[in-house]
């Protein structure tokens, strides 16, 4: 199932089990990088307890009109990080498929279609949270692979995340309060 909704409205922990991951994509062109890597730099060991900083959107919208919401079933996603070129380098990619279709996830895919994200993906089981997406490397690239019927038969969108080789990848992300 697809869902664009608001962060406030996801619960993990109330969820049921038939979802394994939720991730949050927002769009890189909205956030401030200069204030993310300062908060990369003073991270916590491997964890952000900071929230992700926006840069002022001088149009009408909001945070929420840059972002979408996916949930995803069990099996379908794959955060992984993998080796890169560097001997200290890592390169993050997530293979995942959203399935069902709504309007404004369409609309989201077609519009991010080769574009940098941040992604936050939330594991269902713990409502633990992890950030791709480091400043030194920017965004991860989101590429849809095919939008229609997935393995099963199920209307959806096949997606891959892929990031730049770079020393921390990722990071477990504990913001102080909920981010909206």
């Amino acid at each position: 199932m697809v869902k664009n909704i608001k962060r406030k409205d996801v619960d993990a922990k109330s969820k049921s089990t038939k979802f394994s991951f939720i991730i949050t994509l927002i769009e890189a062109a909205i956030v401030d990088w200069a204030g993310l890597a300062a908060l990369w730099a003073a991270k916590t060991g491997a964890k952000l307890t900071s929230q992700i900083p926006y840069l002022t959107l001088t149009s009408p919208d909001t945070v929420e009109d840059h972002t979408c919401v996916i949930e995803c079933k069990p099996g379908t996603v794959v955060p992984v990080i993998n080796a890169g070129e560097a001997p200290m380098d890592g390169k993050a990619e997530i293979t995942g498929i959203a399935e069902g279709l709504d309007e404004n996830t369409l609309a989201f895919a077609y519009e991010m279609q080769g574009k940098e994200v941040v992604a936050i993906v939330e594991r269902c089981s713990d409502g633990k949270k992890f950030l791709f997406a480091n400043p030194c490397t920017g965004g991860m690239t989101f590429q849809y692979q095919s939008i229609g019927a997935q393995d099963g038969g199920t209307a959806g969108i096949n997606f891959t995340l892929s990031g730049a080789d770079c020393p921390e990848p990722m990071l477990i992300y504990e913001p102080a309060s909920v981010q909206n």
